[in-house]
Order: structure tokens, then sequence, then C-alpha cells
């Protein structure tokens, strides 16, 4: 594990309560993995699921703890990036209370400040959110 919950928020912009990962599991060019935790008090946790904008938000996050942990270790800070654009969205099942979501960010396509990723939210086995995402990085 890169970083753990205590540490995510020192690489991404995003402050408690909308922090929507836990833990960075690796980081390299290919891409990324991170956990995140369901939790009742989870801003969209509601009747009784983890409702499909924290999914795509765990996406985008995920990417921009990778992106900060590379920075880090290359000894930068980490940049702040936006969602360009989402595509290719199939949402297959939401998660329940206290599931653990690992999530799995691959590289597909680079130009320049533009990064194409493939993310993927998993629960156990089960796919639950696929997309790809245009991320612009300052």
């Amino acid at each position: 594990m890169l970083l753990h919950k205590e540490n995510i928020t020192e690489i991404i912009p995003q402050k408690p309560p909308f922090v929507m990962v836990d833990n960075l599991l690796s980081a390299d060019e290919r891409g990324f993995k991170s956990t995140f935790k369901v939790e009742e008090t989870n801003l969209f946790f509601k009747q009784g699921e983890l409702q499909e904008p924290a999914l795509i938000e765990n996406i985008a996050q995920t990417v921009a703890a990778g992106f900060g942990y590379v920075d880090r270790q290359s000894g930068g800070k980490p940049k702040l990036g936006f969602i360009g654009a989402i595509s290719k969205l199939k949402v297959h099942a939401l998660p329940k209370i206290n599931s653990e979501i690992e999530t799995i960010v691959t590289h597909l396509y680079q130009f320049e400040n533009v990064y194409l990723v493939k993310g993927e939210n998993f629960c156990g086995q089960e796919l639950l959110v696929e997309c790809e995402m245009k991320i612009v990085v300052q």
C-alpha cells in the first residue's frame, strides 16, 4: 500500500466530506489502484446503496491520488486536474454499506496535459461501474 486513508488528502485536492478514496494501492505508468469503504455517512449514500456519482468521483479521485503520488515521488507538488469528459459510462451495480470498493484506473492515451483513462470499480469480483475519462492536468 502506497498511501493510507490518514494521508490521502495530502495528494488530492478534495477534503472531507467529499473524499471518495481511502487507500492508494499502486501507481505506475500503466495506471493506479485504490480502495474505498462504503459508509452510511457518505454524502452519496441513499436507500442502502452508494450512488453512481460517488463511484464516478471515486475513479476521478483515484486518478488524482495516483498522479499526486507520482509527482511527490519525483520531488514535485501534486498538480490540479479536471474531468474534461466522461464517456462509455456503464453502471452495473451499486455497493451496499460496509462494502469495500477496489478501483482500477488504466492509462489509455496521453496528449500533452490531457490523459484518457479507463476506470472500473469492483466490489469483490463484481464490476460496479466502468467508464472512460479525459483528465486535464494543469
